[in-house]
């Protein structure tokens, strides 16, 4: 029999940065986790600095479950809209993330639970929920919650595609971007930003 943990389910805030930081370094994310690039090797500061982004930024939703000992869970999601021709308001979950201590206690069912709530109060009567295509445990997980299937996505880098498709690089697409990629390293001035955008 599964003994059931104890928590309570909150929106993160500020103060919550660095130990949901310590939580996403913490995991195996090919477990349980429908997120399509691992968080572990990130950093702590850059992860740190990541959540606190995203919680002052407000736009995505953050919810994290809590019990005695601090944060064991977070629930990271976000408005997506399903389809481009009609399209369908859905919460998007895109992390479900469990400390390995209280797996299988109810947590992920917890937050998934109140990630509901969230999309009901939104007028959104969808939830997707997107889990790496070699994860079989996450996307068990979903299939006995009653996630159906819906698409097959694939991804690539623009530079692979770039290869495959035969495109090459002409001189002033490839000085673009060496400029962003050096706009990427250090801040840069609106007034370059509109010269690189101009090609100048």
């Amino acid at each position: 029999m599964v003994s059931r943990t104890n928590v309570r389910v909150r929106r993160a805030d500020a103060a919550d940065a660095p130990e949901l930081a310590r939580l996403a370094r913490r995991l195996d994310l090919s477990l349980g986790t429908f997120s399509g690039r691992g968080l572990a090797n990130d950093s702590a500061e850059h992860l740190t600095r990541r959540f606190a982004e995203l919680i002052a930024d407000g736009q995505c939703v953050l919810l994290t479950a809590v019990d005695d000992s601090g944060i064991v869970g977070l629930l990271a999601a976000r408005r997506y809209e399903l389809g481009t021709i009609e399209a369908t308001p859905t919460l998007h979950v895109s992390h479900l993330l469990v400390d390995p201590a209280v797996r299988r206690k109810g947590v992920g069912r917890t937050l998934l639970a109140a990630a509901v709530s969230v999309a009901e109060d939104s007028g959104f009567d969808r939830v997707l929920a997107t889990a790496g295509s070699g994860s079989r445990e996450a996307n068990r997980y979903l299939a006995r919650l009653g996630f159906a299937p819906l698409v097959l996505a694939r991804i690539a880098s623009t530079s692979t595609l770039r290869r495959s498709l035969g495109i090459t690089e002409s001189a002033q697409h490839l000085a673009l971007r060496r400029r962003a990629s050096l706009h990427r390293r250090s801040p840069v001035s609106e007034s370059a930003l509109s010269r690189i955008s101009r090609g100048a």
